[in-house]
């Protein structure tokens, strides 16, 4: 069995590669996807206003669902709807799925302080919550020079998305199914 340091590693690795990808990303994503240039700015807007409706969606959802099961299924949506992005492109619905995916992937990411702070011991809490982030910041560098590799290879945006549906789904299997007894 994994120890739960290392799946709650594992997890905000793939959660940050995620994230940091599509953050860095997302006005080249969006044009390549079939926005305007006007429109692709807008993406990123529309991305962190997602964002913050999906952070507190998932609070409210964590206190009656707990923790893990609630960030999981955020980060396993954010997959599924990363793997179908290719269906939307050219459509008028891609600024409402880039709000999507900001709902899911930071709900689901940001919770991942929550538990990363729950699953260690007060003695040791700051210094168990500082390495995991900071396993899970190296995800942060890899995950937007992989895209960049990537999309200069000439990949599609579908391609790219399934990539990177990967680590999303990753990172919410990890914390779904994470050992530790301490958090619901």
């Amino acid at each position: 069995m994994v120890s739960p340091t290392l799946q709650l590693w594992g997890g905000l690795f793939m959660a940050f590669a995620t994230l940091y990808f599509l953050t860095n990303w997302i006005p080249k994503l969006a044009t390549n996807a079939g926005l305007s240039m006007e429109l692709a700015i807008y993406a990123g807007t529309v991305f962190n206003l997602g964002a913050f409706v999906g952070i507190v969606t998932q609070g409210y959802f964590s206190s009656i669902y707990g923790l893990k099961r609630t960030i999981g299924v955020f980060l396993l949506l954010t997959a599924g709807l990363m793997a179908i992005f290719g269906l939307f492109s050219g459509s008028s619905l891609l600024l409402v799925i880039f709000g999507l995916l900001g709902f899911g992937i930071q709900g689901g990411f940001v919770g991942l302080y929550a538990v990363a702070a729950r699953m260690y011991p007060t003695e040791f809490r700051n210094t168990g919550v500082g390495w995991a982030m900071g396993a899970g910041r190296l995800g942060g560098i890899v995950g937007p020079m992989l895209g960049g590799i990537l999309i200069e290879m000439g990949l599609t945006m579908t391609a790219n998305f399934l990539v990177f549906a990967i680590p999303a789904a990753i990172a919410g299997i990890m914390t779904m199914y994470l050992s530790s007894k301490r958090i619901s």
